[in-house]
């Protein structure tokens, strides 16, 4: 009986086994088509490979040829008309003043201007200089990005390439056809991890490639340009090579409005000289190709700059001002590595730094300090202890007098320059504000100058507003030295502004 009943149980067991076991057969095909799979892959890759190196073999030809002669245009300019070489003081009340019509405040002496104690700035410490790329195997470099390690491989005869000083498009079609034989895929997925990792914006990419060719020709400027033409291309960048007499130069296509730099147009393109030391200004006409690389290339992307990238390098800023005859003293510190990459940004709209946050360093610093003050205060007082801490812990200079141009300041910025001006100090203000308070802020701009209003949750009667979108600002300059939330300054009470700067963040 008990041998009967085992026997269907082994039998079914063993039909269960047949069931769970792939057939042999099945197992073949399953290789097969994995194979088959693989070979479809390959066959793929094999066909991209073709078809870009014809794309590169098409361009060289294109580079031998479509060559003419293009002219630079001086770069545009934001604010033309000419600043206060000295920021207004609010005159007391206790000094009869007869009204006049709005002008642009003068100059007074000192016997009738009142004392205002300039803060003591103390010569603003040099910026990190990137350390030579440090050796590693023989056909991979390390590179220091702002204190991020960034290591890729190369192929020797970049490093060995010299420019024979013939500048000619049959030089430039040479270097590109000795690029693409080159092996510089793994470079290129290098750079792009590293862009992803650091969370770059497209300056920052822009600026990545740039240490990378100075790793691999250091000293040797033509050589730099070279490189960074090819592998910005390939990267995906609408970039320009151009050459007068034995100089080489690199225009770079920017999405959005450039100011302060030279610039050529091709086509419907506006190409500028982002990437030279002076910004184009030694750049007259030169020659440069009328063909398009056969990819589709983009703009560079500059409607924001990233500030979290970078390893800090820590320095600080004494600051000290007067807010209802107390005198609040701070040691700030900020991040001297953020400055030196801001300071290599492409000068653009007033949206860019408004909407560009500081450091951690300052935010965890400067915001936190001043935030034991507000944090009791109700939001008029608040807005107005900001105000005269803007006003009196920076000096004030204009951009020609400090840098011989105009030069726009990121909010870090402002930390480690020992001036700054009106839109200078209306960024700060408007990013305090912000992380404080919380409060709507708007940029104004006036010939000439730049200021901001808020929007306060009560305004009261007397305060100058103005009104955009339908709700009311209260203007509050942070270059009106001694006003507070609702003086304008005088020469530009009864004017509207030019334009108003909306804020993102």
């Amino acid at each position: 009986m008990t041998k009967r009943l085992f026997r269907p149980l082994a039998g079914g067991l063993a039909c269960a086994c047949m069931l769970c076991s792939p057939p042999l057969a099945a197992a073949d095909d399953f290789e097969v088509f994995r194979r088959q799979q693989q070979q479809s892959v390959q066959q793929q890759q094999a066909e991209f490979h073709a078809y870009r190196e014809k794309q590169d073999a098409d361009f060289a030809d294109f580079l031998k040829t479509q060559w003419r002669e293009f002219e630079t245009f001086r770069g545009k300019v934001r604010i033309k008309e000419p600043k206060p070489h000295q920021a207004p003081v609010v005159v007391p009340p206790a000094v009869s003043v007869r009204p006049a019509v709005p002008a642009v405040p003068a100059p007074v002496t000192p016997s009738a201007k009142p004392v205002v104690e300039a803060p003591i700035v103390p010569p603003p410490s040099p910026l990190p200089v990137p350390p030579k790329p440090l050796p590693r195997a023989a056909d991979m470099l390390e590179i220091e990005f702002y204190g991020n390690p960034v290591n890729f491989a190369f192929d020797p005869k970049w490093r060995s390439y010299r420019w024979s000083g013939n500048a000619s498009p049959e030089a430039m079609s040479a270097f590109w056809s000795l690029m693409s034989g080159s092996r510089y895929e793994s470079t290129i997925q290098a750079v792009a991890t590293a862009r992803r990792d650091l969370k770059l914006d497209d300056w920052g990419h822009v600026a990545l490639w740039r240490g990378v060719v100075q790793a691999l020709q250091p000293g040797r400027k033509t050589e730099q340009s070279l490189l960074l033409w090819y592998f910005l291309i390939k990267s995906g960048y609408d970039v320009r090579l151009g050459y007068a007499a034995t100089d080489v130069y690199l225009f770079v296509a920017v999405r959005q409005q450039v100011y302060a730099t030279k610039f050529t147009t091709v086509g419907q393109q506006t190409y500028y000289a982002l990437l030279a030391e002076d910004r184009g200004e030694g750049i007259g006409r030169f020659y440069t190709y009328e063909a398009s690389y056969p990819v589709k290339l983009r703009p560079v992307d500059i409607h924001s700059a990233a500030t979290a990238f970078t390893r800090p390098s820590p320095a600080q800023r004494d600051l000290k001002f007067d807010f209802k005859g107390e005198t609040i003293a701070m040691r700030v510190p900020y991040d001297r590595a953020l400055v030196a990459y801001l300071a290599s940004f492409p000068q653009s709209d007033f949206e860019l730094y408004f909407d560009t946050d500081g450091s951690s360093l300052l935010r965890r610093g400067l915001v936190e300090e001043l935030r034991r003050h507000t944090a009791k205060m109700d939001e008029e007082s608040a807005v107005n202890f900001l105000l005269a801490f803007v006003q009196k812990s920076f000096a004030y200079k204009t951009d020609d007098d400090q840098f011989g141009r105009e030069k726009y300041f990121f909010v870090e910025e402002s930390l480690h320059y020992p001036y700054n001006d009106c839109e200078d100090r209306s960024v700060i203000f408007a990013w305090l504000v912000n992380k404080l308070l919380g409060i709507r802020v708007v940029g104004l701009l006036y010939p000439g100058h730049m200021t901001t209003a808020v929007a306060l949750a009560q305004v009261r009667p007397g305060l100058a507003t103005i009104e955009h979108q339908g709700k009311r600002f209260v203007i509050a300059d942070p270059t009106y030295i001694g006003s507070t939330a609702g003086m304008p300054m005088p020469s530009y009470a009864q004017l509207k502004p030019s334009k108003v700067i909306e804020l993102q963040h």
